[in-house]
């Protein structure tokens, strides 16, 4: 009876350490935590930062892109100018270099008459995030 309660203390003992000292190795470290924690998916913000405006005979899109953990290392971004009956007035692609978990602010300009423009969509090549901003009417909650 005794030499079982010894042997189970040793066993016990030694198990402790293994795990201890398999903690202490940073790899193991990391997989365990991985494997026991929710992680967190990898997305990307495409926002304004101000509402778009007209200067002179273009329109300005202030925005904004983060990239949170997607690794891509460059970004393009459509910027689509808009009239009323649908006709695309003009259209400019944007390259953005993001830097992780860091918002990259772009102010985005493009020549378009002001009385035409009704609507401008953004929209992030590849990836399914589309903005908009209609021109003359309150923003929607």
């Amino acid at each position: 009876m005794r030499k079982r309660l010894i042997r189970a203390v040793l066993v016990l003992v030694l198990g402790t350490g293994l795990c201890a000292g398999a903690w202490a190795v940073q790899p193991v470290r990391t997989v365990l935590l991985e494997s026991f924690t929710r992680q967190q998916s990898s997305f990307i913000e495409l926002y304004f930062t101000e509402n778009p405006r007209f200067d002179g005979a273009s329109v300005l899109a202030p925005f904004a892109l983060n990239d949170h953990g997607s690794g891509a290392r460059t970004l393009h971004v459509k910027l689509t100018v808009e009239a009323k009956d649908g006709k695309v007035l003009a259209t400019e692609t944007y390259k953005v270099e993001p830097r992780q978990g860091a918002a990259v602010a772009v102010t985005a300009r493009v020549r378009a008459k002001g009385a035409d423009v009704d609507m401008i969509r953004l929209s992030l090549v590849d990836h399914p995030q589309t903005l908009h901003f209609r021109f003359g009417q309150p923003p929607e909650l």
